[in-house]
């Protein structure tokens, strides 16, 4: 078994922590609000980051990255019968209603259905996407040049979703101001090849990048500075772009639109990494605890969905006001039965792999 990275497991429980906040949000219309809640747009991308840092860096074992690929894939189609009839069951949305066909495209093809809420799903779905190229990535990797194939990729698949998206905001923005024409940028894409999901893929292999990358000028501190730095333009330009967008600094109760397809938070998500690159944690328990969460982030994040529909209605009414602290209180309460429950069916052979992949 391949010993653990304490700071990738540091990383991964910041990510799922940062995803679960952000899911049934109990939060008032305010500034503080707004900025926790932009920042939780940098979780996927670090748990892309994560899992490329670990798979560059084993041997590729080609038979067994296909079997873990199907296996993802058949997980993912369980999950959707899991949640086919559990939140069907807590929304009362009546299975009978939805034709054999219906049912066939949202098990077997990333489809969706009118009120079964998995809206979550598409980081698995992003993550086949990512898994099916990295075979080919890996191989490059071994190249002479193979650093700067993969540095190369990662910006050129950032570039084509984040870039455009930020370039065409700005396009947009003289536009509205009567110093340009009308000019769309949607031609372009014909350039990526990768697909919708090429920033993930992007961060995916700058993770990579990050990780077999000696210490920034040679000094953690430096490292951990350039860092904090990235990580504060990141944020402060997330909650400007979201300012933007929504006409107001505060939380409005509405998600960024394409959250992580802005340029923003390539620098948020990269400063996390570098802030906690090369951390180890010199006390036993809370390395102990840290590892468990990391461990088990794919089963908290696939069994907090549903402890959500089933507790936060119910949470929602036991305060005359919502805030940063009720969400903190929430983001707990769905992580650690989550937790716990992932601990017991990793237990059980039928069942481990429902929750570790």
């Amino acid at each position: 078994m391949q010993k653990r990275i304490q700071y990738l497991d540091i990383i991964k429980v910041i990510s799922i922590f940062l995803v679960v906040f952000c899911h049934f949000v109990l939060l008032a219309e305010t500034i503080p609000a707004n900025i926790f809640m932009v920042a939780c747009w940098s979780g996927v991308p670090m748990f892309f980051m994560v899992n490329g840092a670990l798979l560059f860096t084993r041997p590729l074992n080609l038979p067994k990255h296909i079997r873990k690929t199907l296996l993802i894939y058949i997980v993912l189609v369980l999950w959707k019968l899991i949640y086919l009839f559990s939140i069907g069951a807590l929304c009362q949305v009546p299975v009978a209603d939805f034709g054999k066909n219906q049912i066939l495209l949202y098990l077997f093809a990333f489809g969706s259905l009118e009120g079964i809420g998995t809206g979550h799903l598409w980081f698995i779905e992003a993550l086949l996407a990512v898994y099916i190229l990295f075979p080919l990535f890996r191989i490059a990797y071994d190249h002479t040049h193979g650093r700067k194939i993969i540095l190369f990729f990662a910006a050129y698949g950032i570039l084509m979703t984040n870039g455009l998206t930020g370039l065409q905001m700005l396009l947009d923005a003289l536009c509205a101001h009567g110093l340009l024409g009308v000019y769309s940028l949607e031609g372009l894409e014909i350039l990526n090849p990768f697909g919708t999901y090429a920033n993930m893929l992007g961060f995916f292999l700058f993770g990579a990048w990050l990780h077999t990358a000696p210490t920034f000028c040679g000094s953690l501190t430096r490292q951990r500075f350039l860092g904090l730095l990235s990580s504060l333009l990141g944020l402060s330009g997330m909650w400007a772009v979201k300012t933007y967008t929504s006409q107001n600094p505060a939380w409005d109760g509405i998600l960024l639109v394409q959250g992580y397809r802005h340029l923003p938070v390539v620098f948020l998500a990269a400063g996390i990494f570098l802030i906690c690159k090369d951390l180890t944690i010199p006390r036993p328990i809370p390395q102990k605890a840290i590892t468990a969460v990391a461990k088990r982030t794919l089963g908290i994040y696939y069994l907090h969905w549903i402890f959500g529909w089933m507790l936060v209605p119910r949470l929602a009414l036991l305060f005359p006001t919502f805030s940063i602290w009720t969400n903190l209180l929430k983001t707990l309460l769905l992580i650690i039965p989550a937790l716990l429950l992932t601990l017991l069916l990793e237990k059980i052979p039928i069942l481990r792999h429902m929750v570790t992949g």
